[in-house]
């Protein structure tokens, strides 16, 4: 059963393909629209690891959007699976917009 959390969007680990970040373009496209407003954006998918980690699944635009635009707003994130290895990325929003 999924669960809903709010956390700090920085500290989400980004997927194995989108190491890079969010799409130029359509983080442009984004601010444009909505700026630093979380206003009925819809919640980040994520999976958990046995560490408690999160990593996105969907919805890496919206985190970087937000983690860029307002740092320090929570976000809402939906955890839809849970992992028993670790993940073996290391890069986390964060690291991609500083």
């Amino acid at each position: 059963m999924p669960t809903f959390r709010d956390v700090d969007p920085r500290t989400l680990h980004l997927p194995t393909q989108r190491q890079g970040g969010a799409d130029p373009w359509k983080l442009h496209q984004q601010i444009a629209r909505f700026g630093a407003s979380t206003a009925g954006m819809p919640p980040v998918w994520v999976e958990e690891d046995p560490n408690g980690a999160l990593r996105i699944i969907h919805g890496v635009t919206r985190a970087v959007r937000v983690a860029k635009m307002s740092p320090g707003t929570p976000i809402r994130v939906e955890v839809i699976a849970t992992r028993k290895r670790p993940f073996n990325t290391r890069l986390t929003v964060a690291d991609v917009i500083s």
